[in-house]
């Protein structure tokens, strides 16, 4: 077996060159500060503030070995803390223990998945979220976290199972403000996003974090701090859970997985491009599935790639993989010898930082590219985002795959055509889109963009029916443009059949051009159509096709 193609993280070290070291050192000193505080802040999303900390170690070191992004970073993110917080944390109610068992549990599974998937090789199954599925889903869960962390920055309590029950509480419950919360977590809030948008080689959520617990130390703060962390690095072991539980998780972690694997190609290649190699969506595949697998048997959160990570990391001046080692050895030292420095550290900066990373995963102007394309793109996005807001993050992202399915299917049943007319030069295009493009009289020629199939078969013969009879007379010839046909079963054949017939009753001549080679096989396979005594009814282009039937005599 070639180590190299199972372990590109071990090949990287083959060939390390002495002058990366003190960038690796640097940038993973720097990524390892900022991923404490960060990973602290998405476990108490889930409920779990150990758990954030316990993914942001060993999953960096699977990832380092099995990844082939040489900068990515991974650990628990804004998504996978939320989908713990909205769909695990209800089996739980009240029951810290049960809560960190599932969500182990759940991080296995989706290890076990995309472990499943690498085997299969499905990488391509990270294409089937749809764009205005993901922009709906990202913002509907930026909502979802803004408004389970208010209730931390304002110093008050909110109710309600959704997060539009949760934002009417809020809303009730605005006069009961604690001053000095809101000025921690917006002061927070506003740190961060200042130092990303001014300062980006400052990382500004170990700045913020830092200067609020100093101020709760230094001015005896009376608000809720995190409290005592302990210390020690997490035991390996399987979670082991009820068939019950298992039956519920898994619709979770198949939707975890799928959300993992897509955020984990999207940020490999988006990375890859900018520092010119090349990533293996199917290699990203095994190496996600095992970073979530000793994520979840270190009683750790489900993992992703994170963006902002992975830029601090190649801001500090990351070259490869080490960083990610040196990165996991600092939150390591942290767990062993330093969380007594996390005491203080005020609840309300936790929730200020989260919004802040909700606030990174929203980008208006995504909207407005949806409508300029397409309007029922924007309709995608907003009933997706409707969805989440208002049922719940699994809901809402069903919500916005069948609405998905339902324009694909649409649009295989009604795809686009178009009548061609011949242009000056003697090509031939859609007179709709060229206005130099004219009808030839005796003629239609006549596009289909779409797979011909059961489901679009009775179109395409309506709608050559209504061509025939709308055309002027004498008609001398059908053409079918094939270079659109992109493929057809054997209903298409049999409908195809079925026009040449009846076309040919009537001294019409039904004929293709540019047909590509495998559908022209498939047609002659499905009903011999090729095989003509009167001529040939299959060309090498539609001019070609055009020529040979305005040939014919008039019947």
């Amino acid at each position: 077996m070639n180590i190299a193609r199972w372990l590109p993280g071990v090949a990287t070290l083959r060939t390390y060159k002495a002058s990366y070291l003190p960038h690796d050192l640097a940038a993973g000193l720097t990524l390892g500060a900022v991923m404490v505080p960060v990973g602290l802040a998405y476990g108490e999303l889930a409920g779990l503030p150990l758990a954030g900390l316990y993914g942001s170690m060993l999953p960096l070191l699977a990832y380092a070995l099995f990844g082939s992004s040489r900068q990515l970073i991974v650990g628990p993110d804004t998504a996978m803390a939320a989908l713990v917080a909205v769909a695990v944390v209800p089996l739980a109610p009240g029951d810290p223990g049960r809560l960190a068992l599932l969500a182990a549990a759940l991080g296995v599974m989706v290890g076990v998945l995309c472990l499943l998937g690498a085997v299969l090789r499905l990488g391509f199954v990270a294409n089937f979220l749809s764009k205005p599925v993901i922009v709906g889903f990202m913002h509907g869960l930026a909502m979802v976290i803004a408004v389970a962390q208010l209730p931390k920055v304002l110093g008050i309590k909110s109710q309600g199972e959704t997060t539009l029950e949760q934002a009417v509480s809020l809303l009730h419950r605005l006069g009961d403000t604690n001053g000095t919360a809101l000025a921690i977590g917006a002061g927070t809030f506003a740190v961060i996003l200042l130092c990303r948008r001014f300062l980006p080689m400052v990382p500004g959520a170990v700045v913020a974090l830092v200067g609020a617990g100093l101020a709760v130390v230094f001015f005896h703060l009376d608000v809720a701090v995190v409290g005592r962390v302990p210390t020690g690095l997490p035991g390996l072991s399987l979670p082991a859970v009820s068939l019950t539980d298992f039956e519920y998780l898994l619709p979770i972690a198949l939707v975890a997985a799928l959300l993992s694997f897509s955020d984990t190609v999207v940020a490999a290649r988006a990375f890859a491009a900018r520092n010119r190699y090349r990533i293996d969506a199917n290699q990203e595949l095994l190496a996600i599935g095992v970073a979530n697998l000793v994520s979840g048997l270190s009683q750790g959160l489900p993992i992703s790639a994170s963006d902002s990570r992975t830029a601090v990391a190649e801001a500090a001046g990351g070259r490869t993989q080490v960083t990610s080692v040196v990165a996991a050895g600092v939150v390591a030292a942290v767990m062993l010898w330093f969380a007594g420095f996390l005491y203080h550290l005020p609840a309300a900066a936790l929730g200020g930082l989260l919004i802040a990373s909700a606030w990174g995963l929203c980008d208006a102007s995504e909207f407005r590219r949806l409508w300029r394309f397409r309007g029922i793109s924007l309709a995608g996005a907003l009933v997706t985002l409707a969805g989440v807001v208002a049922l719940g993050v699994l809901e809402g992202i069903l919500i916005g795959v069948v609405f998905s399915v339902v324009l694909l299917l649409r649009a295989l049943a009604f795809p686009p055509d178009a009548v061609l007319g011949r242009a000056a030069e003697g090509s031939w295009h859609d007179m709709a889109h060229r206005p130099d493009a004219v009808p030839v009289p005796g003629l239609v020629v006549y596009r289909f963009a779409a797979p011909l199939f059961f489901a679009n078969s009775a179109l395409f013969r309506d709608r050559i029916e209504a061509l025939v009879a709308a055309a002027p007379q004498p008609l001398k010839g059908v053409v079918l443009d094939g270079g659109a046909l992109q493929d057809v079963d054997l209903m298409g054949c049999e409908t195809l059949s079925e026009i040449y017939l009846d076309l040919e009753e009537r001294g019409i001549r039904f004929v293709f051009g540019d047909l590509r080679d495998r559908v022209k096989r498939d047609i002659e396979r499905g009903l011999e159509l090729a095989r003509d005594d009167e001529g040939d009814v299959t060309y090498p282009s539609v001019a070609r096709a055009a020529e040979a039937v305005l040939a014919l005599p008039l019947n």
